[in-house]
């Protein structure tokens, strides 16, 4: 009997070493692989790439090319460019001969970045006109859409240049695309407040009282705005109703009142705005202002109330 345990022992012994062999190769096995879901190793030809883009260095993109740069790599922990390829990169900086370099090099011009960007987004809301028409003349798409369902219209008209807005106009993007919280690219230029692009858009035709997701018309976006009379003017001259209220029942006037702003509250009760209406908390535009108890807020109190005799 102990003959035969010391012989167990010895197989326990025997197979345990097996086994940790087996683990340790393993282990080494799967650290040299690229775990499942896991982005691989940035290349530095392709880092340098991107710098290149970016940089709008179209001598270096060429040579990063000619050595097998590959030229449609996502960014991997580069900052504001992760999850951008080269041509994305060159794209949101603006740097056109760049995106002509790219292009020309083979870049795949309606790749799309994790969240859905495409190069002509990014040119669209951060880079120039010139960059979007060179990626329209390279047959991007220009009602593609982002994860959140933005198109490079929707994305001009929130935040980039009129200019921008124009070509994609031009092109035939389309006005009457929603993003996921059912807001157009009229919507987005309400928001921001900025009347060029308002009236650009304006000009092809959109419904100027569609309502989002939360029953915001382009004119409720546009008086809770900064900055954005002109704007509001160029709504109301294209008919925007001036009473539509959201899903809680908040016209524009009491936007305006919430920003203590009584030139807009001025321009919408003389566009035929209701000073006595009540959201559905049972509140006028009055007390919005009220609300803010400050010397804005008391100012428009009084005009509110005195239009509301």
């Amino acid at each position: 009997m102990p003959e035969n345990r010391g012989m167990s022992l010895g197989v326990i012994v025997l197979c345990l070493i097996a086994l940790g062999v087996v683990l340790f190769y393993s282990i080494n096995q799967l650290s040299a692989e690229t775990p499942p879901g896991t982005a691989p190793a940035m290349p530095a030809r392709s880092a340098n790439l991107h710098l290149a883009a970016e940089n709008g260095d179209v001598a270096a993109i060429e040579a990063e090319i000619a050595r097998g740069a590959p030229v449609d790599q996502l960014a991997v922990g580069m900052g504001a460019r992760h999850g951008m390829t080269p041509l994305m990169a060159a794209a949101s900086a603006g740097k056109v001969e760049a995106v002509r370099a790219l292009v020309k090099g083979g870049a795949a011009v309606n790749a799309r970045s994790p969240d859905g960007r495409t190069a002509l987004i990014f040119a669209a809301g951060w880079g120039d006109e010139a960059t979007v028409r060179a990626l329209l003349d390279a047959n991007a798409r220009f009602n593609d859409r982002t994860e959140d369902r933005w198109t490079a219209l929707m994305m001009a008209a929130g935040r980039g240049k009129v200019e921008s807005l124009k070509v994609l106009l031009d092109a035939g993007a389309d006005v009457t695309a929603k993003n996921k919280w059912g807001q157009t690219p009229l919507m987005a230029a309400a928001r921001s407040g900025d009347e060029a692009k308002v009236r650009a858009l304006l000009t092809t035709g959109p419904a100027v009282n569609d309502a989002d997701n939360d029953g915001m018309t382009s004119l409720n976006l546009a008086s809770g705005a900064d900055g954005s009379i002109p704007a509001m003017q160029a709504l109301i001259d294209a008919k925007a109703d001036i009473n539509t209220a959201d899903n809680e029942g908040v016209t524009p006037l009491m936007r305006a009142a919430d920003k203590g702003d009584a030139d807009k509250a001025l321009l919408l009760l003389n566009a035929g705005a209701k000073a006595a209406v009540v959201d559905k908390s049972g509140r006028t535009a009055a007390d919005w202002a009220k609300a803010r108890a400050d010397s804005l807020g008391t100012a428009v109190a009084k005009l509110l109330e005195e239009a509301g005799k």
